[in-house]
């Protein structure tokens, strides 16, 4: 028998199970960073836009502005980064367990395959669900955008997986059709 060579091969579903695997690993390490917000660089920066001086040594309008720009930076600390935290983890766990329950239903009916399917689907959606909640994280916070795209990238490889994945269950609708026959 030939074989087919392995850059031409289609990936097989359980790669959409390895791949999640290692993108739920790195998110939870970028969660496990506060999503690479530093407190010493808020201030780092901070401090440059003052000019370096002390608090001190500020006018009114620069210590309100200070002020407020202090608490901004408190909040993101103080409940911002836990909140998106509780959101991406309630993401991937979403994900985890739809993916996972489509891959223990082996269809042998056509409703065990739309049931599947939907499990699927929504693995789907979370995936679109996670990069909305990255995107609007690296919006708000002061972080450096450009570590975000390997995970962008990412999540839109697990999209694509698990869309492939779901392409690939036609083969038990034609199943189907012949049993019929």
């Amino acid at each position: 028998t030939l074989s087919v060579p392995k850059g031409k091969r289609k990936e097989s579903q359980f790669e959409v199970i390895k791949h999640f695997y290692r993108f739920r690993k790195d998110i939870t390490d970028l969660l496990l960073r506060d999503f690479g917000y530093s407190q010493k660089k808020a201030e780092k920066k901070m401090s440059k836009i003052f000019g370096g001086s002390p608090y001190e040594e500020l006018s009114d309008n620069q210590k309100e502005h200070y002020n407020k720009t202090a608490s901004r930076k408190f909040g993101f600390e103080e409940w911002f980064i836990g909140y998106q935290r509780d959101v991406i983890m309630d993401c991937i766990r979403n994900a985890t367990e739809y993916i996972f329950i489509a891959n223990s239903i082996y269809p042998s009916i056509p409703e065990e395959l739309t049931e599947r399917r939907i499990y699927q689907d929504k693995a789907i959606g979370q995936c679109y669900r996670l990069l909305q909640e990255l995107q609007y994280t690296i919006e708000i916070l002061p972080v450096d955008i450009q570590k975000y795209i390997k995970f962008t990238d990412s999540i839109n490889k697990e999209i694509n997986l698990l869309k492939g994945w779901r392409k690939a269950d036609n083969k038990f609708k034609k199943q189907f059709k012949k049993d019929v026959k």
